[in-house]
């Protein structure tokens, strides 16, 4: 027989369900939290309520009292259930080590002769040896008293005992505590005495002046490095290299400078831009992270945690400075020649929007399906770097971004520049327009094969390699018109007819020809050609680039770690949200029965007992039919297969939000131009270019030492086994600390980078 009931518990209602087998019940517990279903287990069975109580906390579903009292334990097993998990693993949860493991109770003469008649029958049983041991000794022994002594006795004797679960967590908090005070500093001053370069360089710094401050935060700071610490991402502060090269300060000159503020609107963008260099993939995992660990590497005593990125963020979205610091970056990129002002590509790469609010869709061509979400737009040069980057939403066209792109190229001083895009910026009365100020490399639409193959392969007189391929190149001048519609929709009797140069490649191998059009009549057909096949390379490879190393989809505000493509699968909490509803209707129409009998037998008589009942019952009733109701409503947002999670609860998308949106990828595209520059000072000593980032990523964000000696800051980099990968690390070190660099925050002090020998 079956029986089913809920219980509420503070925000948690729990389904209960009875099994009677013969004498033996069993009750069966689904937890839900906000009406979705988070935990299941058994109420006889130990293990399965430990892990329940384990997993309620750590998603967090609720906190440790209320995991203990919903699974049957004291709160103090729970915090003891969650260190053991942690520490010795999902095994060691599940193990029992209750009971005595010995018989306390028994004097030493007692268990003296019960061991002796163990000694002397060993093949006895338990039983045999506790009636002989009752009679010599005149007194009741026990026959599980006599199994005890005999395990501890066998225990006791084994070399490879299992180490009791309790010793094990003391242990592990003993190698703990010697690992952070004693081997951390072990291991920095092993360095200094051991290696001799090392050594002379830590007497020549103690010779200068120890730097100071009068803020007693930054003092706090100064002893704290120069004591000496361990941090795990040590390597992150080779990126101070491209802030001191463009000049991080004048380049946030614009941002406002808040007096009594503990953290500047610089210090803020700074979190993000080295948040991503140590590979965090969204604001929310700054929380992870030690904050004096990371506010090393910003030159401060402690990091802003994530609250307070997001408050000053939303006042920086406010205050809309995005566009002044991209302006400004760009600038600084053109000046130090940091960028090839051959030509622009300009491409766009489609970014979802998970928000709660209704936007324009836009197509995204990986899904295949109409999605709400905006776009971003970079413009980058021959080698793939970008210049600066666009972001609007989708109802906006390609060839106005071209347009407006091609205005900001002028304004930073390309007095013509030549812009390639792909197909989705083809339009006559576009070129006419956009050709007043640029030039442009596009491929050609509306051209069918035939065309293209009535061309004479004597036209073919240039050719090209690139990407492993070899192909001739032609050309020709043709007038393109756009269509009839086209020109009425826009109130023109006339269509408008232009004439436009006319490339056509063709593969030596395939024999496919491609056209291409372009208003340039300077460069040659072949460079022409270059341009555009280099698009699929640059172009494409730079949004690649971005995809793996960034976490680009993010959005500031929404996670989306929950919205990756699952596999389709049904949904197993609508069975258990029905089966809840259908419970929670029993329940009411069991009250409602009760409700009617005590009214009948009040209209016979008034009783104050019968009335209070009746209350207490109604509002019963009244819980229930809530309940019930908010089961409902979110059985209609359960999807029937689990997929991506399409509605987040988040702020409604706006102009701050792409703001935001625009602020935290400028951080992303300066960190690729540190990349950049740190892969220049690597390549001469690192030739294998199959793997030169993944090797210059990783040495990045290597973890090491920091101590602050004199006016410098010696960081040590754990050594790497790979000689290859550590002889280039040590060169790459040497290079940098011949370029005098300098920790970019509040307290200035020296860089000085060094490679473990141990």
């Amino acid at each position: 027989m079956k029986r089913q009931k809920t219980k509420r518990f503070n925000q948690h209602i729990l389904l209960l369900t009875t099994f009677d087998v013969k004498t033996e019940e069993t009750i069966a517990v689904s937890v839900f939290f906000h009406y979705i279903c988070v935990a299941k287990f058994e109420w006889q069975k130990r293990d399965e309520r430990k892990i329940a109580a384990v997993e309620l906390v750590e998603h967090g579903h609720g906190t440790i009292d209320e995991a203990a009292q919903i699974c049957g334990f004291h709160r103090n097993s729970v915090s003891k259930f969650i260190k053991i998990k942690n520490t010795l693993g999902i095994k060691a949860l599940t193990e029992d080590h209750r009971g005595l493991k010995k018989a306390l109770k028994y004097f030493d003469n007692v268990l003296e002769t019960i061991q002796l008649l163990l000694a002397e029958h060993p093949d006895w049983t338990d039983q045999q040896i506790a009636t002989t041991a009752s009679e010599k000794l005149n007194m009741p022994i026990a026959r599980s008293s006599v199994a005890r002594i005999r395990v501890s006795a066998t225990s006791s004797e084994e070399e490879d005992a299992p180490i009791a679960k309790d010793r094990l967590l003391e242990l592990n908090q003993m190698a703990e505590t010697i690992d952070r005070e004693k081997n951390d500093a072990w291991q920095l001053e092993l360095n200094f005495e051991a290696d001799e370069q090392f050594k002379q360089k830590k007497e020549q710094l103690e010779q200068v002046e120890p730097i100071s401050s009068a803020n007693p935060t930054e003092q706090r700071f100064i002893e704290r490095l120069q004591q000496g610490q361990r941090i795990p991402f040590a390597g992150s502060l080779m990126h101070h290299l491209f802030l001191n090269e463009v000049g991080s300060e004048n380049l946030f000159h614009c941002l406002p400078l808040i007096k009594g503020n503990t953290y500047q609107s610089e210090d803020i963008l700074l979190s993000l831009y080295f948040s991503q260099a140590i590979g965090l993939k969204s604001i929310e995992a700054l929380k992870l992270i030690n904050s004096q660990d990371f506010g090393c590497l910003l030159g401060m005593e402690r990091s802003p945690d994530k609250d307070v990125i997001r408050q000053k963020l939303n006042h920086l979205a406010e205050e809309k400075y995005s566009e002044q610091l991209i302006d400004g970056f760009a600038q600084i990129l053109l000046k130090q020649c940091r960028i090839d002002e051959e030509v622009f590509f300009i491409d766009g790469h489609f970014l979802p929007y998970y928000g709660l609010n209704v936007i324009a869709k836009g197509y995204y061509t990986v899904r295949r399906l109409a999605m709400k979400g905006n776009e971003l737009y970079v413009i980058s040069d021959l080698n793939g770097r970008p210049l600066f980057f666009i972001t609007e939403s989708n109802e906006i066209d390609f060839r106005p971004i071209i347009s407006q792109a091609a205005d900001k190229l002028i304004e930073l001083g390309i007095e013509r520049p030549i812009m390639s895009f792909d197909r989705g910026g083809y339009g006559v009365r576009f070129f006419g327009e956009l050709g007043v100020k640029a030039d442009f490399v596009t491929w050609a639409k509306y051209l069918s094969d035939h065309s293209l193959q009535q061309i004479s392969d004597d036209a073919f007189t240039e050719s090209l390699e690139l990407n492993d391929n070899s192909y001739v190149v032609a050309e020709q001048i043709r007038e393109v018109s756009e269509s009839r519609q086209t020109a009425l929709k826009e109130d023109r009797q006339q269509p408008i007819k232009l004439s436009l140069r006319l490339v056509v490649i063709e593969n030596t191998q395939t024999k496919t020809r491609t056209g291409i059009f372009t208003n340039n009549r300077n460069k040659p057909a072949a460079r022409i050609a270059f341009y555009m096949l280099n698009r699929w390379g640059c172009s494409e490879n730079l949004y690649k680039e971005l995809m793996a190393q960034f976490n680009l989809n993010y959005h500031p505000g929404y996670d989306i770690e929950e919205l990756e493509e699952q596999p389709l699968v049904d949904n197993p909490d609508i069975v258990l949200t029905k089966k809840a509803i259908q419970v929670l209707g029993q329940e009411i129409e069991q009250l409602q029965k009760e409700q009617a009998d005590i009214q009948n037998r009040l209209s016979r008589r008034k009783d104050k007992r019968l009335e209070n009942k009746l209350a207490v019952i109604g509002k019963e009733l009244e819980e229930k039919h809530q309940d019930r109701q908010n089961f409902e409503e979110q059985l209609k947002s359960l999807p029937e297969k689990v997929s991506i999670v399409e509605l987040l609860k988040g702020k409604r998308m706006s102009r701050c939000d792409l703001e935001k949106k625009r602020l935290y990828d400028f951080m992303q595209f300066m960190l690729i131009h540190s990349y950049e520059r740190l892969q220049e000072l690597f390549e001469p000593f690192y030739k294998d270019r199959r793997d030169i980032k993944p090797v210059l990523r990783r040495i990045t964000r290597s973890s090491g030492f920091v101590r602050l000696i004199g006016d410098t800051l010696i960081v040590l980099l754990d050594r790497i086994d790979f000689y290859k990968q550590r002889r280039a690390a040590e060169q790459l070190c040497r290079q940098l600390n011949r370029m005098n660099m300098v920790l970019n925050g509040r307290v200035k002090m020296k860089l000085y980078f060094y490679i473990s020998k141990f």
